[in-house]
């Protein structure tokens, strides 16, 4: 059995956590050890992924703050994520809940 799209286990990770939401770190952090990748192409492709999802309007950002250096770089900014009605909806319509 094949494992599923990153984009859809993405989604699943958010979807997970409710309302209290996830921080992107931890969705790279557990992307890349599910799928067996690392360093700072799959950082930003996930990183990528998300802005995509968001931009979409299926997440939304509740929290943010700047890395001190310990994810993806001095200065950058986290997003804390969940997920919303539409993005649900989504889910639903594709079969990912």
């Amino acid at each position: 059995m094949s494992k599923l799209h990153m984009k859809g286990r993405i989604l699943q990770l958010i979807n997970d956590r409710c309302d209290a939401g996830i921080w992107d770190w931890e969705i790279s952090e557990a992307i890349q050890r599910e799928y067996g990748v690392s360093g700072h192409y799959w950082k930003g492709t996930i990183r990528v992924t998300l802005t995509d999802l968001y931009s979409s309007g299926i997440i939304e950002s509740i929290e943010e703050k700047l890395d001190d250096e310990a994810y993806f770089g001095l200065d950058k900014v986290l997003f804390r994520f969940r997920m919303n009605e539409f993005g649900r909806q989504r889910m639903r319509d594709a079969e990912l809940v």
